[in-house]
C-alpha cells in the first residue's frame, strides 16, 4: 500500500472517534496515524475474507460427482420428502 498522504473529510461515529481518540492515547501515537493501522487491518481482513469464501465454493465445487446413483433422480425432491418423513 501506498504510503502517500492525502487530506480528507469523512462523518465518523461519534463513539467510533472517541474509541479511535482512547487508542490512539494508549499507544502514544496520532489519531490519524492509528486510524491508518486500523483501515489496513480492515482492509487486509475484508481481502482474506473474500479469499476465503472464494475458495469454500471452490472445495464445495471438489466434491460433486463424488457420489454416484444407480439410477437419476430429482434431488430437490427428494429433500422434500425427507422433510415430510417419506424416505
Amino acid at each position: 500500500m501506498s504510503t502517500q498522504k492525502v487530506k480528507t473529510t469523512m462523518n465518523i461515529e461519534q463513539d467510533l472517534l472517541k474509541e479511535l481518540k482512547s487508542l490512539a492515547n494508549s499507544k502514544e501515537t496520532t489519531q490519524t496515524e492509528m486510524l491508518n493501522q486500523l483501515l489496513k487491518k480492515g482492509i487486509l481482513l475484508e481481502k482474506e475474507e473474500k479469499k476465503q469464501a472464494k475458495t469454500k465454493g471452490d472445495n464445495f465445487l471438489r466434491l460433486a460427482g463424488i457420489v454416484t446413483a444407480k439410477e437419476p433422480f430429482n434431488a430437490t425432491e427428494e429433500v422434500k420428502r425427507l422433510r415430510n418423513g417419506e424416505l
